[in-house]
């Protein structure tokens, strides 16, 4: 109940103004924190091992850059929460909803690292269209998502 208690005043606008813009955010360097996790998740995604149907994101937060890479191995990804407002925050940004988080620095970013000179606009449109749902997860609970997916 505390804990609940705690994440119920979560502010995800906030917190993505404090984690992902710069400095935080500083793409100047491969060796900043931002830019090395999404080259960590190219290379991951790039060597074919984990690729699927379906990819569950547990604990996705307000963010989307962990699915950059993902979105060209997956047909569906499903991002899962536990805070509403957090979902409400995916959900306005996988609707093209004005006034939401600016993820092109991150988009285009990892079209660099991937190389294949893609535009940034394509592959934003792709994870859009590929995120089909958002989820509320509790992975205190015997069953995290309340019932086994199903199509």
């Amino acid at each position: 109940a505390a804990l609940r208690e705690g994440y119920e005043r979560f502010d995800p606008r906030a917190y993505l103004q404090n984690n992902y813009l710069p400095p935080r955010a500083d793409f100047s360097s491969e060796e900043f924190v931002v830019p090395w996790k999404l080259r960590c998740l190219a290379e991951t995604f790039a060597s074919g091992e984990i690729r699927g149907h379906t990819l569950i994101d547990v604990g996705s937060g307000p963010t989307i850059y962990q699915l950059l890479s993902a979105c060209d191995h997956f047909e569906e990804i499903v991002a899962t929460d536990y805070l509403a407002v957090n979902r409400e925050e995916l959900g306005r940004w996988a609707r093209g909803e004005p006034g939401t988080f600016d993820w092109s620095p991150f988009i285009q970013h990892v079209c660099k690292i991937e190389g294949r000179g893609e535009p940034w606009q394509e592959k934003e449109r792709r994870l859009r269209g590929r995120l089909r749902r958002i989820l509320p997860i509790d992975v205190h609970r015997p069953h995290p998502l309340g019932a086994p997916l199903r199509p």
